[in-house]
């Protein structure tokens, strides 16, 4: 029974552990473009983002990380990016004899003053901090060469492209290593000729977390272009294109991400849907206090298409969606008591739906919102996307990817 007991408490030792080391990053250099790509999971909702402008001697740059205060992750206006993940303890015997200890944050000095990966390794190879006990590094730069930072190890890829989560890969064969995320960004990565930001985009999605510790933001960096795509809390339909250089301009600010997004989902129609209709009702869920613009074109591009603004039907998504069927299947058996019974179910559902943990963490109540388009071309394909302002956030937009659907030939 003893021993039942301990192996019962280290299993569940593992199982935290494993929950709480859950970061997904990636880098890759492929066919004149390099982008970078990280999530961030962790319990703590609160999230923010920080601009620090150029001074002398020091880069302009942004932060991602929590409420704290430390960086969690960045990029520069050179184009190097880096970010962290958690790891089991891992002694440093070569840096604590050869290299000089570090006391501030040794990953905030490289990236204001590095340019490229090489740079950084001359810091790395000077300096160490109590930070790489327990934690690595991946950065990567604009010209597509990138390192992992490990304890006392630094090394590159042997591909054009690396990832890293949260275990120690000196410490395992190649294609041994005990991480699913691990195996299913390389794999996504090795099997596509080409990286695009869609291809990033995927891989941050398959890869996500929920739960107690779930990916409460994600980014897709242009690192050539100081491009950064931002992502809330693995809602990888809606996002926020930032032009590092632009900001820098502006001087230092510093957001909350979650009140930068409308936490739009994307109902009807579905992507690549056919409609037998020359009208159609768009639907899409969002914060009520956001303003949203309807796009619905023929180009894909959007070139010229004037927005429409919505309408709210204040129907709460799974609420709505779980009465009206219940009314339908009501009025088809005709039973009462089968209809109470579906429309408790669906209250019920739609009561724990809200009570749990892998929701999103806003307190801002989530709505329908409806704009009917009429007068569409039967046999012609359509493109429609939202872009969304929450009410006071008027220094960035948020917008969702691009859907397709057809309209019939009748």
């Amino acid at each position: 029974m003893k021993v039942k007991i301990i192996l019962f408490i280290f299993f569940f030792i593992f199982v935290e552990t494993a929950l709480l080391l859950s970061c997904t990053i990636f880098y890759a250099a492929r066919n004149n473009m390099v982008l970078s790509g990280n999530s961030e999971d962790w319990s703590d909702p609160n999230t923010y983002m920080t601009f620090y402008p150029s001074e002398t001697g020091k880069q302009g740059w942004v932060k991602f990380g929590f409420q704290n205060g430390f960086p969690q992750g960045g990029m520069n206006e050179s184009g190097l990016f880096w970010d962290a993940a958690s790891t089991p303890y891992l002694a440093m015997p070569y840096s604590e004899e050869n290299k000089e200890k570090y006391n501030g944050v040794l990953m905030q000095k490289v990236i204001e003053e590095c340019s490229i990966t090489q740079e950084a390794v001359a810091v790395f190879e000077e300096y160490y901090c109590d930070d790489l006990y327990n934690a690595q590094y991946l950065v990567g730069d604009s010209t597509g060469t990138s390192i992992i930072v490990e304890g006392d190890e630094i090394f590159g890829s042997i591909e054009d492209f690396q990832v890293m989560t949260n275990f120690c890969q000196s410490q395992y064969e190649p294609g041994n290593y005990p991480c699913w995320r691990y195996d299913t960004a390389a794999e996504m990565l090795q099997n596509s000729d080409e990286i695009s930001e869609y291809l990033f985009g995927s891989i941050l999605s398959a890869t996500h977390q929920e739960g107690n510790y779930p990916s409460q933001y994600s980014n897709i960096y242009d690192n050539r272009n100081c491009i950064i795509y931002l992502f809330y809390y693995h809602n990888y339909e809606e996002y926020i294109t930032i032009n590092l250089n632009q900001e820098l301009q502006e001087g230092y600010r510093s957001y909350y991400i979650p009140s930068l997004f409308s936490e739009i989902e994307m109902i009807y129609p579905g992507y690549e849907s056919i409609i037998d209709s020359t009208s159609v009702t768009f639907r899409w869920e969002g914060k009520e206090s956001s303003i949203y613009e309807l796009y619905c074109s023929t180009d894909p591009d959007f070139t010229d298409c004037v927005p429409r603004s919505s309408t709210p039907s204040h129907i709460p998504g799974y609420l709505g969606i779980c009465l009206f069927g219940s009314i339908f299947v009501g009025t088809i058996f005709k039973r009462r008591s089968y209809l109470i019974f579906i429309i408790i179910f669906c209250v019920i559902f739609s009561l724990q739906s809200c009570s749990e943990k892998s929701t999103s963490p806003s307190d801002s109540d989530i709505i329908e919102f409806t704009q009917t388009v009429e007068n569409l071309q039967p046999g012609t394909t359509y493109y429609w996307k939202i872009i969304a302002n929450p009410v006071g956030t008027d220094d960035f937009f948020s917008e969702t990817v691009t859907y397709s659907f057809s309209i019939s030939s009748f």
